[in-house]
């Protein structure tokens, strides 16, 4: 009964942190359930079996997913296969080391593994980092300011730290409880630390616009010769015209808003040339082509100048006739562009963030109910890499976020018509130190899972054909006693 109950409430609760309902706080709490019942005398299969449960309720919502349709089942079936034994053998090593290791050892155990399995499925995922623990934690800013220092795999790690640190607790033994109180401790300094980072002050301003018209974007899929697309182009002329007397001098479109034929692009583009260059504002404009296949954005400066930007991701099974871009979205003057699914890739970000990016330009495209499960990835990137960003979207949310992930304006997406998002958004202060070193966290994660898996192994060999356990190093004893002898299970 004790089984069931914890593989329910983990699953309860990893289900309304990690999909589309987005109940923030219990995504700290979700594993605490399964990790208590791995440290007590459940039978590892029972552990194992309640942990494969917990983890698949929280991808039920993919059968929500408006995504679904466009997924073979055989790879949703592997994918789904993959992350639940990853996860559950996340828990059995966080077991495996309590049973044999110190309580601080234990205490990292989890956290450490489950990051590292996070990294690696990701690493080689087509959606990125689709799903990461980390993002149900964006609608608290002050949680997620370790990213600028190490990544959203920090934020997945300090969220499991966390609940490993409350499992542990749970457990009256007092070196455990000693290792739980670091734990939490660490968890406090994190707060802190988001604290100290949002209350800095912020002083270069910019006012920007996100524009979407739904129904110039029905029109723009429909059109087929010069003058429909032209009509389409002056649509979004006109609206950023209106955005630009309210001051706006960055205009974002939507993610192919508007369509384009590249024999004539130039006359197709000639109004949003000519209100860029008479209200002095750049303007980051979505479009597509049916021939050749194409999602690109076009950066228009009041000189007159277009710098074309293709999409480097295109949404498997989608968008597979579209040529993923290989160039980069950096425009200079600390300004980039990047589009929709691009913002998923942490890899794809970095690079051009390292040029000094401190605003960005993310045209995009959603599904309705995935706009804010989207929509935060990239601001995710943005505290990562120290920049701000106005990400409009189609079918989504029409926001505006800071360098700390704060959205500093936000407009459902209206199903027709315009909705237009005019705000003044604090620059970001360039580059920060995740930007200069990438994913050294995370491979310190798996590689400390693998030594300490290894070393606890060789150990166990060890200690088997020797006298006693004397020969452990100290951090590998279980308790200040020195005894290694695991509990009875």
């Amino acid at each position: 009964m004790i089984t069931v109950l914890a593989a329910a409430l983990s699953g309860i609760m990893f289900y309304l942190s990690q999909g589309f309902d987005n109940v923030l706080a219990l995504a700290w709490f979700a594993p605490v359930p399964l990790l208590w019942l791995a440290y007590g005398k459940t039978s590892t299969w029972r552990v194992m079996v309640a942990s494969a449960v917990a983890i698949l309720a929280s991808a039920g919502y993919l059968l929500q997913s408006p995504y679904l349709h466009l997924i073979p089942p055989l790879v949703i079936t592997s994918a789904l296969v993959v992350y639940t034994g990853l996860f559950c053998a996340a828990v059995w090593f966080a077991r495996f080391v309590q049973r044999r290791a110190s309580p601080f050892l234990a205490l990292l155990a989890f956290p450490a593994c489950w990051t590292g399995c996070e990294f690696l499925m990701e690493l080689a995922s087509p959606n990125g980092t689709y799903g990461s623990f980390a993002y149900s934690a964006m609608a608290a800013p002050v949680l997620i300011q370790s990213a600028s220092l190490f990544g959203m795999y920090a934020v997945t790690f300090l969220m499991c730290l966390f609940g490993n640190s409350l499992a542990m607790a749970l457990r009256p033994e007092r070196e455990t409880a000693a290792a739980a109180g670091v734990g939490l401790m660490i968890c406090a300094v994190n707060v802190v630390f988001g604290i100290v980072r949002l209350a800095r002050p912020q002083h270069e301003m910019l006012r920007v616009a996100g524009i979407v018209d739904e129904t110039a974007v029905a029109q723009s899929w429909r059109a087929h010769s010069l003058s429909a697309d032209l009509a389409v182009a002056e649509t979004y002329a006109r609206e950023v015209r209106l955005a630009a007397r309210q001051g706006a001098r960055f205009v974002v479109t939507p993610e192919g808003g508007m369509a384009s034929i590249p024999e004539v692009q130039s006359a197709i583009i000639a109004p949003l040339v000519a209100a860029s260059r008479d209200t002095g504002a750049q303007i980051i404009a979505g479009f597509h082509s049916e021939r050749p296949p194409a999602d690109f954005a076009l950066s228009i400066t009041p000189d007159g100048r277009a710098q074309r930007y293709d999409k480097r991701h295109p949404v498997p099974g989608l968008e597979d006739s579209y040529a993923p871009g290989r160039a980069s979205g950096w425009l200079g003057h600390g300004r980039a562009v990047e589009i929709c699914k691009d913002m998923d890739f942490p890899d794809t970000i970095r690079p051009d963030a390292a040029n000094g990016v401190r605003l960005m330009g993310v045209p995009a495209g959603d599904m309705g109910i995935d706009g804010w499960q989207h929509g935060i990835m990239s601001a995710m990137r943005g505290v990562e890499n120290g920049f701000a960003l106005v990400r409009p979207a189609h079918d989504g949310l029409v926001f505006a976020s800071d360098a700390q992930g704060r959205l500093v304006a936000l407009e459902k997406d209206a199903p027709t018509g315009l909705t237009m998002l005019v705000a003044n958004l604090p620059l970001g202060s360039g580059p920060t130190l995740y930007t200069r070193i990438g994913n050294v966290f995370p491979w310190i994660c798996v590689i400390f899972t693998l030594a300490i898996g290894a070393g606890l192994a060789l150990m166990r060999s060890g200690v088997s054909g020797s006298d006693g356990p004397s020969r452990q190093p100290f951090f590998f004893r279980r308790g200040l006693s020195g005894s290694s002898s695991p509990p009875t299970s």
